[in-house]
């Protein structure tokens, strides 16, 4: 599919260059160059839309240092569709410009996604060599980016069955073999609610990394499959991840009509489910939240989390120190710019040692991840869950619906 390049030029004029963004940005804050800006970029994939700019790989890389946390997207007062933009843009340019080596391979593991335990087996593969006894002289980015990755246990998925009449479909994901724990949970969660789940077989990937690399035939492809498993199958669909979610609510559903309605799953908890029904245990701990850039951001749903919380007698809830700054997971940025992305995690991992907290959670699993094997590498041992983990574990044994 081609980038609707009239949309993005649309998209991009709208912009006045104002620059309230620009405090926002953390790579423009890293490196105070306007190509490393919100506004800069902007006029980079207008100009290269436009034919006044040769795509070049030079381009591709000022677009690929966006970390796409939307912070700016959020502030702007003109309401640029900054998400669009780049997602348009990169699919302009993945298409001009011959991918590197590097961009090739990015390419070649993103197209493996879809493959049945493919997340699950490449996490396995990144925590054996990050425990190898490589010499320190030889260890580069990537291996400091893999040190501390914990272990992710792999427990059978819980109640998997279709179901006919359902109140909400259940959206996996490509990692669901890496996080069933918090899958479980959801479920049975959704459940004490009253929920009849339904989790269709034939869903995948949502097809973020593939948009976010400008893979747009591919993102297409996967949204097509999503839309058909979907199609019809409950009112509302749900998602535990919330990058998923952000995706999954910006499909065209002109290819599946009945397609439910998109939800991150603390959302429809609140405000599609009887939360009295939940009958929750006390923990008398202090939970920091890590808001995700797509809760907060993109979806605008990071209070729900702290409501859902604060159910639980006891617990007392506080924002991380500094969620207003993405974690530098997104994605696989973590990958593609490891040292920004470990400056970006270290300070979190700074604010979550110091916060008093006995529990770090977070609504993404790559922000999870991150965040946990930053810690790790600093010696900390605070553990990072998923909320609806931390709601699962307060459900009493006669509310356990699985």
């Amino acid at each position: 599919m081609p980038a609707p390049i009239d949309a993005l030029r649309a998209a991009a004029d709208r912009c006045v260059a104002c620059g309230l963004c620009l405090p926002h940005c953390p790579t423009y804050g890293d490196s105070l160059n306007e190509n490393e800006s919100p506004r800069g970029r902007i006029a980079l994939l207008r100009a290269t839309a436009e034919g006044a700019l040769q795509a070049t790989p030079a381009v591709v890389a000022h677009i690929d240092r966006c970390l796409g946390c939307l912070a700016c997207e959020a502030v702007c007062p003109s309401h640029v569709n900054y998400a669009a933009i780049l997602r348009d843009g990169r699919a302009l340019l993945a298409r001009e410009v011959t991918p590197s080596r590097r961009a090739w391979l990015r390419r070649l593991l993103i197209r493996s996604v879809d493959r049945p335990g493919a997340i699950a087996a490449a996490y396995a593969a990144a925590r054996l060599i990050s425990r190898l006894p490589i010499p320190r002289a030889w260890r580069g980015p990537l291996a400091t980016v893999l040190r501390g990755l914990p272990a992710r246990a792999r427990p059978p998925l819980a109640c998997t069955e279709e179901v006919d009449h359902a109140n909400v479909a259940l959206f996996l994901g490509c990692t669901a073999d890496l996080d069933r724990a918090t899958l479980n949970a959801a479920i049975r969660v959704l459940r004490a609610t009253g929920q009849a789940v339904d989790i269709p077989r034939t869903q995948g990937c949502c097809g973020a990394l593939a948009a976010h690399a400008g893979l747009a035939d591919q993102a297409h492809h996967q949204a097509l499959r999503n839309l058909r498993a979907f199609e019809g199958r409950a009112p509302a669909l749900v998602a535990i991840a919330s990058g998923c979610a952000a995706q999954l609510r910006d499909y065209d559903p002109a290819a599946g009509a009945r397609f439910p309605q998109v939800f991150d799953i603390h959302r429809y908890l609140v405000e599609r489910t009887d939360l009295d029904r939940l009958r929750l245990l006390p923990r008398r701990q202090t939970i920091a939240v890590h808001d995700p850039c797509s809760l907060r951001n993109a979806l605008k749903g990071e209070r729900y989390v702290y409501e859902l919380l604060a159910r639980i007698p006891g617990a007392r809830v506080l924002a991380l120190p500094g969620n207003g700054t993405c974690c530098g997971a997104a994605g696989d940025y973590f990958l593609r710019e490891p040292a920004r992305a470990q400056a970006l995690v270290a300070a979190k991992a700074a604010a979550a040692a110091a916060s008093g907290a006995d529990i770090i959670v977070s609504a993404n699993i790559g922000c999870a991840l991150h965040l946990s094997a930053s810690l790790a590498r600093a010696g900390c041992t605070l553990p990072v869950l998923h909320p609806l983990v931390v709601l699962d574990q307060q459900l009493p044994p006669s509310q356990d619906a699985c």
